[in-house]
């Protein structure tokens, strides 16, 4: 963003020079350019200021970036309504015209590798899957209970972080939200970035579960910190966020992510803790559906053998609300972590 400023004002110290510079006296100037490419591009230029936005989201302009703009498009009208340009002055007024506008759209906010986002479940009033990759989401009721039950509720919308109502899941007495397995939800390496408000505390607060401890899963435990079980080529490894925890009935961003030799825990775009973990993520032998809210699909679940590696040791579901939750298939830098943040944090 630096650079591109520096563009900016470079341009328009350019087109200010263009404005006042005039052929000197050993030869008679003709002023009679044309400049409807000039017009034209300050038509295209004044509809893009007046349909942009600034502000932190994707598709919006960084804050300042339009201001920039305007004094481009001014110093414009000044060579278009002037009587004294020659062409070969409205022609760089043009030139140089283009390269603003072109780093003015640079300044626009993109969204994080789009091209590595899996699965994008924004929960605005549905469980489908904004990446376009169709892994979209049921929802169902799940087990709970020591002595196994089904909950019988489904996930309910709820008010997101912004107070818009049915733009949030809240998930209690086992229910999820169920999403059929590809191999693109169990990749090598990976980023789980995700908005919690999380309700009492429980040891077993799952939030996102491929197989439990035989894929990945992502949680909260007893102390509220981070907790993610990774399944690899050369063991399982639990690792927590300890010290950055989740605090009760307030939305948090909390984002982990795992490549070969590092594996990394986020609070609201910061990164709290980073260990050096090696290995592959293994390739589930049995596909498992993915689940969010809940360790398992309850259709899957064995009660009665103990050696079976779906059997069911106890309740393990999230309590709490639950919304953007973005899966990647690349560990992503701190930078894009907490671009999300300040993306999804701003109205």
């Amino acid at each position: 963003m630096k650079t591109n400023r520096k563009y900016f004002i470079l341009t328009i110290m350019a087109l200010s020079v263009f404005a006042a510079c005039k052929k000197d006296d050993s030869s008679t100037p003709n002023y009679n350019a044309d400049k409807a490419e000039l017009n034209k591009l300050i038509d295209s230029a004044t509809n893009v200021y007046n349909s942009a936005v600034e502000g932190k989201q994707a598709g919006q302009y960084a804050v300042g970036s339009k201001a920039d703009l305007n004094e481009t498009i001014d110093l414009a009208k000044q060579v278009s309504t002037g009587t004294t340009y020659t062409q070969q002055q409205v022609d760089n007024s043009v030139a140089n015209f283009e390269r603003s506008l072109t780093a003015f759209y640079s300044r626009q906010i993109q969204d994080v590798s789009v091209e590595n986002l899996m699965a994008y479940w924004k929960f605005s009033g549905n469980a489908g899957d904004s990446s376009g990759n169709g892994n979209d989401g049921m929802l169902k009721s799940g087990i709970i209970g020591a002595t196994p039950v089904d909950g019988g509720v489904l996930p309910q919308l709820t008010s997101d972080r912004y107070g818009n109502a049915n733009m949030a899941y809240k998930f209690d007495n086992g229910a999820y939200i169920e999403i059929p397995y590809k191999a693109s939800l169990n990749p090598k390496s990976f980023t789980i970035s995700l908005w919690v408000k999380r309700g009492e505390t429980f040891s077993d607060n799952y939030m996102v579960s491929l197989d439990r401890w035989n894929g990945f899963k992502f949680q909260l435990q007893s102390n509220n910190f981070l907790f993610l079980t990774l399944s690899k080529d050369n063991g399982i490894n639990d690792v927590d966020s300890n010290p950055a925890s989740v605090p009760q009935d307030d939305w948090t961003q909390a984002a982990v992510s795992y490549t070969n030799g590092s594996m990394k825990f986020y609070v609201n775009g910061d990164l709290k803790r980073t260990v050096a973990i090696t290995g592959t993520p293994i390739t589930l032998p049995t596909p498992i559906n993915l689940c969010i809210g809940q360790q398992l699909p309850k259709d899957k679940f064995s009660f009665t053998d103990t050696s079976d590696p779906n059997y069911y040791w106890g309740p393990s579901y999230f309590k709490g609300s639950l919304d953007d939750i973005r899966f990647y298939n690349k560990a992503l830098s701190d930078a894009e972590v907490l671009s999300i943040y300040t993306m999804e944090s701003y109205k």
